[in-house]
């Protein structure tokens, strides 16, 4: 059922991804090790369930990535290979098919978005591998997944704290937070933007639970128009494909108070709850849409170029900076071993297409800050990106 929310571009972008790097074929390496030969990515990604609207735009960005390096002769004399399999969103299976990809000779593992990849990292980490969070934005994954693990990307305090201000900046005093407890993103981005909206000097005068993927959230709709008071905005770390839904009952229901959501909505698809659903709303997002960012779209016309298509979604320019991280890691610590990778990678610093990532060897979080997307009518535009929050939640 999940995959018939694809959109179509997305379907066939699904069916290209799985047939051009499952396999198993020989990788020439054991995790990693000596100068030269081939030096093994594995990616357990979701190709075919929810998260593939994440997996699919990171493992285009990151093929790019290795195209490029190897055209330039590798990294330190060796060749990269980006393997990527299936592990449709199952738990069981992302184990299991990291345990392939150690047993063939990764050396790095980027890490799901979805729902598998603390079981992903448990495997890594066992084997001294290390992992990245992927398109996986919650800052409680590296510290529970262990010390192989790292995250590339901004995280989600950082995302509750930069719409916190947005909020407050815009003169909300009061506000309406929705979240799920099923996974971390929908449970604890509504406490990031609370704290920081309340350290504002803003209230929150309602909170209400949604189910992912319930495909109808009148029930939630009716408890916000009958709030009292009636708040100054709402905020919902909600994603594609139940964004367009919720806001297509808001609106019906002639709620118009502005909303405030996260990452999980710059895809293309969002534009199918309608420009009037759509109008004002307000999203985080690691990069600006490419009609509005000159670097972005420039670097997706590179990437049509050279495959004939434009990638899934500007997510892709994510998992191409990823790969680029790794090679700054692998040069800077001079060898292609995973223990010396994760030594590197401690203090890896990197400007990509993305923006400046600036590992936290602390933390294992990179220091990045949110690019702030706001709807006009169907239309994706740039509010900028202002700068890392002065006050960010502790995860």
């Amino acid at each position: 059922m999940l995959r018939k929310l694809l959109p179509a571009a997305l379907a066939l972008a699904l069916v290209g991804a799985a047939c051009a790097t499952d396999g198993d074929g020989d990788n020439g390496g054991d995790n990693g090790g000596e100068v030269g030969g081939t030096f093994l990515i594995g990616y357990g990604a979701d190709l075919s369930d929810i998260y593939a609207f994440y997996d699919v735009p990171i493992q285009e960005g990151a093929q790019m990535a290795v195209d490029e390096i190897n055209e330039a002769g590798g990294v330190l004399g060796a060749e990269l290979e980006l393997r990527t399999i299936d592990i449709r969103n199952d738990v069981a299976e992302g184990a299991d098919v990291v345990q392939q990809l150690i047993d063939d000779g990764a050396g790095y593992l980027i890490g799901t978005t979805g729902d598998a990849f603390l079981s992903e990292a448990a495997i890594a980490c066992q084997s001294g591998i290390p992992i990245s969070t992927g398109d996986g934005t919650a800052p409680t994954l590296v510290a529970d997944a262990g010390e192989c693990a790292f995250q590339l990307i901004m995280s989600d305090n950082v995302q509750g704290a930069t719409l916190a201000q947005w909020a407050s900046d815009e003169g909300h005093q009061t506000a309406y937070v929705i979240g799920s407890s099923e996974i971390p993103y929908t449970a604890n981005l509504p406490r990031y933007f609370t704290e920081a909206f309340e350290n504002a000097g803003g209230t929150v005068v309602g909170e209400g639970e949604y189910q992912i993927g319930a495909a109808d959230y009148s029930a939630v709709v009716t408890r916000i128009r009958n709030a009292s008071p009636t708040p100054d905005a709402i905020f919902t770390p909600m994603f594609v494909p139940d964004t367009q839904v919720f806001l297509r009952q808001l609106r019906q229901a002639q709620v118009d108070v502005p909303v405030a959501s996260t990452d999980g909505n710059l895809d293309p698809s969002l534009t199918d709850a309608g420009a009037q659903a759509l109008d004002g709303f307000t999203f985080t997002a690691s990069v600006c849409p490419p009609e509005e960012d000159p670097g972005i779209q420039t670097w997706m016309n590179a990437y049509e170029e050279r495959y004939g298509s434009q990638p899934s979604s500007a997510i892709a320019a994510l998992g191409y900076d990823e790969v680029y991280v790794l090679k700054a890691a692998i040069e800077a610590g001079e060898s292609t071993e995973p223990t010396d990778i994760i030594s590197a990678l401690g203090t890896v610093t990197h400007d990509g297409v993305t923006g400046s990532i600036e590992m936290d060897p602390e933390t294992r979080r990179a220091r990045k800050s949110a690019a702030l997307v706001q709807m006009d009518g169907d239309a994706f535009t740039c509010l900028g990106q202002p700068g890392y929050p002065a006050f960010v939640p502790e995860p």
